[in-house]
């Protein structure tokens, strides 16, 4: 309530401006931040500076946000979390397509545009939701749907994709390797039947590290805001 307050009274304003006025060591305020962001207290600006977000206004008139809102705000706090590009996509048929994007502020960076549709077998976004599919549509997805190669490493073949898909039952997300695109890493999420979350990740920065401490942010975001991957 300090950091909502003081923002409200002073205006747009950096971390480091918030700590210095409330006390708060900033080392304790980008978890405050994060979380006031993902429920939408806060608007995050491309300046790295905090604004009053719209829940301010929704509580002020009793308007809940929306199940769009919240999941916008999932991929916007994981985007932050991360440090890397998160996506919003919906399932077409058997087709993903992008709803929305939050790019990351890195030169080197994949930012799919909105209204992009790739096949479910070659983003993690994809994946995650075939993983999720029940039995016998996925069973029907595999013995219907042709799977175009995009790179070398595009998993074509049924049982390669459904040992990648078990792979991602087992661990909580799905994983692209170069799937669709060469030079992008991919991890992914499905928030229902129909739509899912992902973070695109130049393959120069990821290594294993950098796989399980984004697949942890994640998590963290996504339990902390109510969501089950």
């Amino acid at each position: 309530m300090d950091i909502v307050e003081q923002v409200s009274r002073q205006g747009a304003a950096s971390a480091r401006e918030i700590s210095r006025a409330t006390g708060i060591p900033e080392s304790s305020l980008s978890y405050l931040l994060t979380t006031l962001v993902s429920r939408d207290w806060l608007s995050p600006a491309s300046d790295r500076t905090y604004s009053i977000g719209p829940a301010l206004s929704r509580l002020a008139v009793g308007n809940p946000p929306d199940i769009t809102q919240r999941r916008l705000a999932m991929m916007r706090a994981i985007a932050r979390a991360t440090a890397e590009t998160a996506s919003l996509f919906i399932r077409r048929g058997s087709d993903v397509e992008v709803l929305d994007v939050e790019a990351s502020s890195h030169a080197l960076r994949f930012t799919p545009q909105k209204g992009m549709r790739v096949p479910l077998h070659s983003f993690a976004s994809g994946k995650a939701l075939l993983a999720a599919l029940p039995q016998d549509l996925l069973e029907e997805y595999l013995a219907t749907v042709p799977r175009a190669r995009f790179t070398p490493y595009t998993l074509v073949d049924e049982q390669s994709l459904r040992d990648d898909l078990k792979r991602t039952r087992d661990r909580g997300y799905a994983l692209s390797r170069e799937e669709h695109t060469i030079g992008v890493m991919g991890i992914g999420v499905a928030l229902d039947s129909q739509h899912s979350l992902s973070v695109g990740i130049p393959s120069p920065r990821f290594d294993h590290m950098t796989e399980r401490r984004i697949s942890d942010e994640i998590k963290r975001v996504l339990e902390q805001m109510g969501a089950t991957a």
